[in-house]
């Protein structure tokens, strides 16, 4: 019932310690498909490739270095989506506002409160460090947001149908998650965080040119309907812009104080 899509450089028996925790956790009859990049494809052309060979109805694509620390997360995820067709993606984390400024999913400290759910992330010996993107003292288990992390895209075929990953703009492995995010949005379907999906990441993420380069492109693509917030939020067109406004001149002063740092040392 569900299509596990993987764009990996690993050899089979790097892979077997995840393969092994897939067919532990998700819950479901599932087939895996590894799409081979030793660096040769983007995510997004990967990620075709792989829809194109998935057979089933439901679809997630998820990144080669992560462990899943619950169970049945497929089959749970599976119900939820048969009984409300409203939703169209499913992550671990994300925001539910997107604003202006070229910045990933996390924006910046101003918009804290609109991030959502939680994750580990696992470096050097085993060490791991858990982030909790909620503020909240008892979050909701599940809650719509406007964009989310491409660690974990938990799909269907009929918004794959819709929605596709963007090989022209994005070439690289950045942003081709809020893009398609976005995309789903403005196809009228739900985006939302499963805080019960608790998983390992082993990466801090990398956070280099090419980041930046395709959260510009993000802007560039989605200026005329950025900012946007998810529609829970009733948030009306001024308050967006003028917390877009915010947030951009945060982020702003946050990128010339890293400047005037690094020009003083």
């Amino acid at each position: 019932m569900i299509s596990v899509i993987v764009s990996t450089k690993k050899n089979k028996n790097e892979l077997l310690p995840f393969e092994e925790n897939i067919h532990e956790t998700i819950g479901l009859p599932h087939e895996l498909i590894f799409i081979e990049n030793p660096g040769k494809y983007s995510l997004a052309e990967a990620y075709n490739f792989g829809i194109k060979k998935s057979k089933f109805e439901y679809v997630v694509f998820l990144h080669d270095d992560i462990l899943f620390g619950c169970e049945n997360w497929g089959k749970r995820i599976v119900n939820y989506l048969e009984n409300d067709s409203s939703i169209g993606l499913v992550g671990v984390a994300g925001t539910k506002f997107k604003g202006t400024y070229p910045a990933g999913w996390g924006q910046s400290s101003h918009f804290k409160k609109f991030q959502r759910g939680h994750i580990y992330a696992k470096v050097g010996n085993n060490s791991q460090e858990y982030f909790n993107f909620d503020l909240s003292e008892h979050p909701k288990e599940i809650e719509e947001v406007i964009c989310v992390d491409g660690v974990f895209l938990f799909t269907r075929k009929v918004v794959l149908e819709q929605c596709h990953f963007d090989e022209k703009n994005f070439t690289d492995f950045h942003g081709y998650d809020i893009d398609f995010s976005l995309q789903v949005h403005m196809n009228g379907y739900k985006v939302v965080v499963d805080r019960y999906i608790l998983l390992a990441h082993y990466s801090r993420g990398s956070y280099n040119s090419q980041f930046h380069k395709a959260n510009k492109m993000i802007v560039k693509k989605w200026r005329s309907n950025l900012p946007l917030a998810s529609d829970d939020l009733k948030l009306s067109p001024f308050k967006r812009h003028y917390l877009n406004y915010l947030n951009s001149i945060s982020l702003l002063k946050n990128a010339i104080l890293r400047t005037m740092k690094s020009i003083l040392h």
